[in-house]
């Protein structure tokens, strides 16, 4: 769900003026870095217990605000960090197939499988979060059409990363299902679909 993290982080920044739009962003998209991050030193599955699971997300939310909290000298702005980076998680369970917790159970509707469904999802996510961040702009700004360059430029990536995994046959889940015995269960011998 890249783009619709990047939609939040947009909308983020009416409600946090003082945070700049790049750090809203990388917040946003944190988890996900987490998750490249570790990909070379353990399985796919694992990276995404690290990145997205209980209590490691938790523990790096708790991370990046306190360093946001000394930097802007901010209890709110820690807090509004904390906030934004568990967001992360707590939307990947719409569109994709995440675990909760440590050989805990993996969660989502799939979406991400699904790349009309997929695109419908992040595209109403764009345009909310678009919407949202253009009332934080001054009025003569918003007139202006290179205030909707942001919109446009989430939804074409949108599009093009669903025809991409349309041509592919599959979604980006299915490196995740793969590692758990070809698609077909987890860890424990549960199905997945």
């Amino acid at each position: 769900m890249f783009t619709g993290h990047v939609a939040i982080a947009l909308a983020a920044r009416r409600a946090r003026s003082d945070l700049p739009l790049w750090t809203l962003v990388l917040v946003s998209q944190a988890c996900d870095y987490v998750e490249r991050l570790a990909r070379p030193y353990t399985t796919i599955f694992d990276a995404s217990v690290y990145s997205h699971a209980f209590p490691f997300v938790v523990i790096a939310a708790l991370a990046v605000a306190t360093l946001v909290g000394v930097w802007k000298r901010s209890l709110g702005a820690a807090l509004f960090v904390l906030a934004l980076y568990l967001s992360h998680p707590v939307v990947d369970y719409v569109t994709g197939f995440k675990p909760l917790w440590w050989h805990g159970p993996l969660v989502g509707l799939h979406f991400v499988e699904r790349p009309a469904a997929d695109f419908a999802i992040q595209g109403v996510m764009c345009m909310l979060g678009s919407a949202i961040y253009l009332g934080s702009l001054p009025p003569a700004r918003r007139r202006q059409l290179v205030a909707l360059v942001p919109l446009i430029f989430l939804l074409a990536l949108q599009g093009l990363g669903d025809l991409f995994l349309r041509a592919r046959g599959h979604g980006v889940t299915a490196p995740i299902t793969s590692a758990l015995g070809g698609g077909v269960s987890d860890r424990r011998g549960l199905r997945l679909r």
